[in-house]
């Protein structure tokens, strides 16, 4: 099982490559800026990935510039939330429209559920991997949540993703879409007992959160 977070970008967002094993299928999830950063293809490159999928959690551009590039590069398919592709409409082409639930599986020991997370962006999504990674895109991150203030946001959204996140396992290793926090991954049920967005009782005490 291969498993690789890259921090790349001046935002320093997350990219994450996925594989079964070095030589086999995986996926990207958010391929960040334009060029595709060297350092992604390059491990890419080195284990030998068929990156077959290329996923994003939602449309902004810091998260999606190089999928043209990625795609051209490996072949792979952009699969994404129907409100992300209406919002990168004559950017990015998405072949595959993922809905809440979907089981998306490449190999035997390779798979992934797409939970539709909206708030931060209308088409955020999260992915549960291998029962093992809690990937989060904008939607949570170490310690913190994603903005609502941009266009699009949506706090009472956001709320409600963050708490159907609450109830997921607690052994699921968090993996954020940007290097904000103290640490590079959490576990659920730390991120439960230490960050204010996920102990918000109620709308207004999220919305109270500086």
């Amino acid at each position: 099982m291969v498993f690789e977070q890259i921090i790349q970008g001046r935002s320093r967002n997350f990219a994450y490559l996925f594989a079964s094993c070095p030589g086999g299928s995986g996926f990207v999830v958010d391929p960040g800026p334009d060029p595709v950063p060297d350092r992604l293809l390059e491990i890419i490159r080195d284990l030998r990935a068929g990156v077959k999928a290329i996923i994003l959690t939602h449309h902004h551009t810091d998260h999606v510039a190089g999928t043209v590039a990625l795609a051209a590069a490996t072949g792979a398919a952009v699969h994404a939330h129907a409100e992300t592709a209406r919002l990168l409409s004559g950017r990015v082409r998405v072949d595959r429209l993922l809905v809440d639930g979907a089981m998306l599986r490449w190999e035997e020991n390779l798979s992934a559920v797409v939970l539709a997370t909206p708030g931060h962006a209308p088409g955020s999504i999260c992915l549960v991997v291998n029962d093992t990674w809690l990937v989060t895109g904008d939607t949570l991150f170490i310690g913190d949540c994603g903005r609502t203030d941009l266009p699009e946001g949506d706090a009472a959204a956001l709320f409600r993703s963050l708490q159907r996140l609450k109830e997921l396992p607690d052994h699921l290793a968090v993996c954020p879409g940007h290097d904000y926090g103290p640490v590079l991954i959490r576990r659920l049920d730390e991120e439960k007992e230490h960050n204010p967005a996920l102990q918000a009782a109620d709308l207004a005490a999220f919305n109270a959160i500086p």
